[in-house]
């Protein structure tokens, strides 16, 4: 006679999902190998950076183009060269843009230095964000403040920023910081 054992494995509970992959830090971003396109973008922003950045769905949400005409703090309204979109809920504001043109390693050093010269702002050490780059924090009108990270990646000046007057401090550099990393790995072609 012959007995036949059968083993199986079991499982009561449902299968556990694995946890959502920990975004890259600021500082462990690889801008070097990071190609960026001088695109209309916006559409691929992840809704998820957006909620995260400003703590909740966006109320309302902006793009512009490269010529389009915008009104801008301290020169009124012009025509823009770059491609840009913004997006808002309560007191908390995220951008980004991209100049339209290619920039040279040399015109991003005067963009860099004429960051250093705006008033109520001072440049940080930060991580690189591009080559070369900057870190900018400001203290704006009405109490609110601004992260700003801006640099090169290839030939495409790249710009982020988070402000706010309700997320301050550290807390909103560190919001800042995962703002501009969602933003360059969502126009990253080299992926």
């Amino acid at each position: 006679m012959t007995f036949c054992v059968l083993a199986a494995g079991c499982s009561s509970g449902p299968e556990k999902a694995a946890p959502p992959p920990s975004p890259t830090p600021i500082a462990r971003l690889n801008t070097a190998a990071i190609q960026l396109p001088r695109i209309e973008f916006c559409p691929l922003v992840p809704a998820s950076a957006t909620k995260a950045a400003l703590g909740g769905r966006p109320s309302a949400h902006a793009a512009y183009g490269n010529g389009d005409e915008e009104a801008l703090p301290g020169v009124g309204t012009d025509a823009v060269h770059e491609i840009g979109c913004s997006w808002t809920k309560g007191a908390t504001t995220a951008r980004a843009w991209v100049f339209a043109r290619p920039i040279s390693p040399v015109f991003a050093l005067t963009v860099v230095a004429s960051g250093r010269r705006t008033p109520g702002c001072r440049t940080v050490a930060g991580p690189a964000y591009g080559q070369p780059s900057a870190t900018q924090v400001c203290q704006r009108p009405g109490g609110s403040q601004r992260v700003r990270h801006s640099g090169l990646f290839g030939q495409t000046w790249l710009s982020c920023e988070l402000e706010s007057a309700e997320f301050l401090g550290a807390d909103l550099r560190s919001r800042a910081d995962a703002w501009c990393v969602e933003i360059a790995n969502a126009l990253n072609t080299a992926r």
